[in-house]
């Protein structure tokens, strides 16, 4: 039994030495690999999954919104965030598409974190597809507002607008002058600002208590110019391991019915990662 990530690039992906660790502890005949696709060969790894000759997929960048069209029927994790990251056979075998970064991010918080997310302010730079994905979960455990920030402001407002009848206040902060508001307990970084060494963030902290949290969703590097500036500052710091394991987890979750991740599990491979 054979299971794939696939992307473009796709030599970066930890997701091999996750799943491949689950497999051994769960004792499944499988094996995890990754690999590089181009556009024209998604039809084809699709007919595999139909035909059962692979169990499974992840689907990284670029082809997460562009494999919607190959899907039998959508998760509504996947319908909400219009993006898929896993593909699997449902009961009735068909190639079903969902999306468990927003459902990684919001178990990480609370599984491994144990934060109780009800009533906590959220600002959140970033407005594409890592940002619609954790804002589509993230609506559903009633938090007190979210403030989007992103170089393109018509870009940030198109998203806050998607979730006009969650009963959630949104609000569209500025690029140029970045100052979270006093309440903000929770900041998520889910563009590239801050990855390039060396690079200026200009975000204003004088607002922010030491309780504020930061969140960086990449893990590669470690500590981004974005986490690092913060920690220099006292602030407590989170990369993008814990939501890659929790998202890996779901995912794991959906090929494998019988044999649920445990916390056990997850412990394993932070373990490894850490």
């Amino acid at each position: 039994m054979k299971l794939l990530v696939i992307g473009n690039p796709i030599k970066h992906s930890k997701s091999p030495t996750i799943h491949n660790c689950w497999l051994r502890r769960h004792k499944l005949q499988a094996v995890y690999e990754k690999k590089l696709m181009k556009r024209e060969e998604l039809y084809s790894v699709i007919e595999l999954v139909k035909n059962k000759k692979i169990a499974g997929l992840n689907v990284t960048l670029p082809f997460k919104e562009i494999i919607i069209e190959y899907m039998d029927k959508l998760h509504p994790s996947a319908e909400e965030s219009m993006a898929v990251n896993t593909v699997y056979l449902d009961k009735r075998n068909r190639v079903t598409g969902a999306n468990t970064d927003g459902i990684g991010f919001m178990e990480y918080l609370k599984k491994d974190l144990e934060i109780n997310i009800k009533n906590k302010s959220f600002y959140i730079i970033g407005a594409g597809g890592a940002a619609l994905g954790i804002i589509s979960t993230l609506v559903k455990f009633n938090p007190s507002g979210i403030e989007i920030i992103n170089r393109t402001k018509k870009k940030a407002t198109a998203l806050a607008k998607k979730f006009y009848n969650s009963n959630v206040p949104f609000s569209i902060g500025d690029w140029e002058k970045m100052i979270p508001d006093k309440d903000k307990d929770i900041i998520i970084n889910t563009s590239s600002f801050g990855m390039t060494p060396g690079e200026k963030i200009n975000l204003d902290k004088k607002n922010l208590t030491k309780n504020t949290l930061i969140f960086d969703i990449i893990y590669e590097p470690r500590q981004t110019e974005f986490l690092k500036d913060f920690a220099r500052e006292g602030f407590k710091t989170f990369n993008g391991i814990g939501m890659l394991i929790r998202q890996a987890a779901t995912a794991f979750n959906f090929w494998f019915v019988k044999n649920k991740i445990s916390n056990q599990d997850v412990k394993a491979i932070q373990k490894i990662l850490k």
